[in-house]
């Protein structure tokens, strides 16, 4: 996996290294999207921007606000240039499973889905010219890599910034339990997220810990990520009022069966990854750092 610094190489190579390969991989993605496989190309891209966007979280203190705010900013203003087309193709994939799960008929929305399929057209035909412009904002990215300020960088660093992370999601589930609002439910989904991806970078550290920590995050984070599309797909829903009125009905009663029990999954699963309260965590990690610099002597 390359997405995880590496024992044999400084801290400020891997850093690099991985950053490169997700734009590369970003752009590759973006290319692919030539031949006529905009949805996948999307999926994949907007992938590699949240993994990106995880890392430079991670050495915020290290870079310093000023370059974190202008190349974060620029990563989250290329991944909303595709959410139009991502959207509606996560819609239609929730309809598809509120239907499996439901032991709905084959074609019970089917003007839902039609509408849906309409719209992922409509946004492949404005998909060039942000397409050429996110190439270039990748790239420039790239050749700026060499100018980040890393050098100084120690394991310990990256430790205070993994339990920076966990930090504020545990604090974002505390907020969800006290106030379960759809916004707070996807703040609470992006911290996980950002756990997920740095603990994959830091596996290294304690293979059997850290990848279970990683595997945690990213079951959370899925199970978040299926409540975050099931409420953007119902708010859709909702304002679109008097429209497929048969179906609409229907889908909504699933969906709001559904989001109660993915909040109680959520909520249980979330309850144990953070039980560990901020600081101890650090601890943990900091020991499995000096472990990190003993293997690399």
């Amino acid at each position: 996996m390359s997405y995880r610094l590496k024992t044999n190489e400084t801290l400020a190579l891997g850093l690099r290294r991985i950053a490169r390969e997700e734009l590369e991989s970003a752009v590759c993605q973006i290319n692919k999207a030539r031949a006529g496989e905009e949805a996948a190309a999307v999926h994949a891209t907007r992938k590699h921007i949240k993994k990106l966007r995880a890392l430079l979280r991670l050495i915020r203190s290290e870079i310093g606000q000023e370059i974190f705010t202008e190349e974060n900013g620029r990563l989250r203003d290329v991944a909303r240039g595709f959410s139009g087309s991502r959207d509606a193709r996560v819609q239609l994939q929730s309809l598809e499973k509120l239907g499996a799960q439901a032991a709905q008929e084959k074609n019970a929305f089917a003007k839902t889905s039609a509408a849906l399929e309409e719209e992922m057209a409509a946004q492949a035909d404005t998909f060039g010219p942000h397409r050429r412009e996110a190439e270039s904002i990748l790239q420039q990215m790239c050749d700026r890599l060499e100018g980040w300020p890393l050098d100084d960088l120690e394991m310990k660093d990256l430790c205070c910034g993994l339990r920076h992370s966990y930090k504020r999601g545990r604090k974002c589930f505390d907020e969800v339990g006290a106030k379960p609002t759809t916004e707070n439910f996807h703040s609470w989904r992006k911290r996980v997220k950002d756990i997920w991806y740095q603990a994959r970078l830091l596996q290294n550290l304690n293979q059997a810990v850290i990848r279970e920590l990683a595997e945690a995050a990213k079951t959370l984070g899925q199970r978040l990520g299926d409540l975050h599309d099931l409420a953007f797909f119902r708010l859709r829903l909702e304002a679109e009022e008097g429209c497929r009125e048969d179906e609409r009905s229907v889908l909504l009663g699933l969906i709001c069966t559904r989001e109660r029990e993915l909040e109680e999954i959520t909520l249980d699963l979330g309850a144990r990854f953070f039980a560990e309260k901020p600081g101890v965590f650090e601890k943990r990690l900091l020991r499995y750092a000096r472990g990190w610099r003993t293997s690399r002597t």
